[in-house]
Formats: C-alpha cells, structure tokens, sequence
C-alpha cells in the first residue's frame, strides 16, 4: 500500500470523511490547546484552508448551557386555551 508521508513535521495528510469532516492530529489539538467541544476558526486563502485555534474565550457568539436551552423554551411555550385556539384556526384553513 502506497502511504503519503509528511515531508515537514508541520505538515500532515487528512483524510477528508463524511460531510466533510477532517481530524485535526492529536499532538497538534495538544500542542495548540484545543480540547473537544472548542470552536476554531476557518478560512480559506486562494486553494488553502487555515485552521486557527482560538486563543482564550474570544468566539464571537456565545454557546449555551443546556439548562439555559431548556430555559428559553420554557419562556417560549404558550398557553394551552391559546394553542387550542391556534390549532382550530390553522385547522379551519386545511378543512375547507
């Protein structure tokens, strides 16, 4: 079996999988200090894709707990009288 083989230790061969999904080797997650669940940065330079940690709690979107998840739907459901009357309303449209 022919293997490609790194000509540079800063260099790697990645095997692009489903959906597009590319590992990021394991010494390079460790010298960079990326752990799972962490956000990186992409971005594409001509025909070269840059994979850039993000140093420090810079994301420019905040990621939320599940109990702040369940939270806002909570907030968001609406009464049962006022779903009832959605339902029969919306029902009245598809039942002419």
């Amino acid at each position: 079996m022919n293997q490609l083989t790194a000509q540079n230790p800063q260099e790697e061969w990645l095997k692009v999988l489903g959906k597009g999904m590319v590992t990021i080797p394991k010494k390079w997650r460790q010298e960079l200090g990326i752990r799972e669940g962490d956000v990186v940065q992409a971005k594409k330079e001509g025909d070269t894709v840059v994979i850039q940690s993000q140093v420090g709690n810079n994301a420019p979107y905040r990621i939320y707990t599940d109990s702040e998840i369940d939270e806002f739907l909570q907030e968001d459901k609406i009464p049962k009288e006022l779903s009832k009357k959605a339902k029969a309303e919306l029902s009245s449209f598809s039942n002419p």
